[in-house]
């Protein structure tokens, strides 16, 4: 059992609350705040609703969460360590290049072997050809008739010289800038688009996942008086205050970030749009809160 929720157990029952109670008060389930006081974190549906569920744990036992995460901040987990790595895109898009055939000495020497005892095959039958047939002078050498007596060539024995044949292949062979030009204009694979999914709720947060995608369009608009408060997941606040009726809230700083908090005084008089889609909140309280982490390629 860790140090935290030994604490937590002993608060608890301290003032006579049982888990049941308890899981009547958080909407958490009861395996979980088992979990929570045996320090068993890697139960938990995803490490980062361990400090979401220890923080409702202790509010509804009547403790301060945020000193509790100073004291025991080594024992919580960290919620990056579930940010999924992805292969970039010009890793999955890449393809395997085919290696060359390795030619070895003893190929190439082979067809030069075989050429030469085929050439000194050629001469040694026409040297016999010729002395059979009485070729040469008074020397004894071979001499070959006059090849250009009474030889004619026949203009349809040459190879090329059909024009009809010439088109068939000129239409069959494309030019070579034509199949450059169809390889290079074939469009890439496309992105997996960014998707926003719920999770659950516990107590007055809602907790939501946001893949492939960042948080680079966020803004909130307000059709009443409302407080506001904005943080990520180490406490930083982007915006605190109250707006009025008729302000608009962007929040461009937030792309870069793994995990953010909204925090709604008067939920009904705000309107929270995610990458340019409305944000319908889940529960029907007037103060509630919206966990949103960042997972996948762009995280």
């Amino acid at each position: 059992m860790s140090e935290l929720g030994q604490y937590l157990k002993e608060v608890r029952e301290q003032k006579q609350i049982t888990l049941d109670d308890l899981q009547r008060t958080t909407k958490i389930q009861k395996r979980y705040l088992v979990a929570i006081e045996e320090g068993k974190y890697e139960t938990l549906p995803g490490l980062f609703y361990a400090r979401a569920f220890v923080k409702t744990y202790a509010e509804s036992i009547g403790l301060d969460p945020e000193p509790l995460f100073d004291q025991y901040r080594n024992e919580l987990p960290n919620p990056q360590q579930e940010a999924v790595e992805l292969p970039s895109r010009s890793e999955r898009t890449k393809k395997t290049a085919v290696a060359p055939k390795k030619r070895t000495r003893g190929n190439t020497l082979l067809p030069a072997v075989l050429g030469i005892a085929g050439v000194a095959v050629v001469v040694v039958l026409i040297w016999l050809l010729a002395q059979s047939m009485g070729w040469g002078g008074d020397g004894g050498e071979a001499v070959p008739p006059d090849m250009n007596e009474n030889v004619e060539l026949d203009s349809s024995d040459e190879v090329g010289t059909d024009p009809e044949e010439d088109e068939n292949i000129a239409e069959e062979e494309p030019p070579a800038s034509e199949t450059e030009s169809e390889q290079e204009e074939q469009p890439e694979p496309p992105e997996p688009e960014a998707e926003l999914t719920f999770i659950e709720s516990s107590g007055n947060t809602s907790y939501y996942q946001l893949e492939n995608g960042q948080l680079d369009d966020v803004r909130i608009e307000l059709t009443g008086t409302s407080h506001i408060d904005v943080k990520n997941a180490l406490g930083h606040t982007f915006f605190t205050g109250m707006p009025s009726e008729g302000e608009v809230l962007t929040f461009d700083e937030l792309a870069a970030e793994e995990e953010v908090e909204f925090n709604f005084g008067a939920s009904p008089y705000v309107e929270l749009y995610i990458n340019g889609e409305q944000l319908e909140f889940p529960l029907d309280i007037v103060h509630q809160k919206v966990n949103i982490t960042v997972v996948g390629e762009n995280s």
